[in-house]
């Protein structure tokens, strides 16, 4: 699971890797979405064990990338708002 102080604010590397953590786990979550969706539809045919067992597997999965990726968008706005508040103190002290 992602943490929060695996990426120093000031670092504009980490943000570059945060977004592209990002966009991986986007992409993961749209192709188990894909197959949610397709996994669901099969149970709802077949009403067998193993089709039940293989919605729940990737319901589980998504689950999980779900919470990566809210994690992640923490980072991200946590983030932006340090820079947010950087640059507001810079106009701050410019308009003194």
């Amino acid at each position: 699971m992602f943490k929060l102080h695996n990426f120093p604010e000031n670092d504009s590397k980490s943000v570059d890797d945060l977004e592209k953590m990002i966009n991986e786990n986007s992409s993961e979550h749209q192709l188990l979405l894909k197959s949610f969706k397709e996994s669901m539809n099969q149970f709802a045919t077949e009403r067998s064990i193993d089709t039940c067992l293989q919605s729940l597997n990737i319901s589980i999965q998504l689950a999980s990338t779900r919470s990566t990726l809210m994690e992640l968008y923490k980072s991200y706005c946590h983030i932006l708002e340090k820079e947010v508040i950087r640059l507001r103190k810079i106009c701050d002290d410019n308009n003194q």
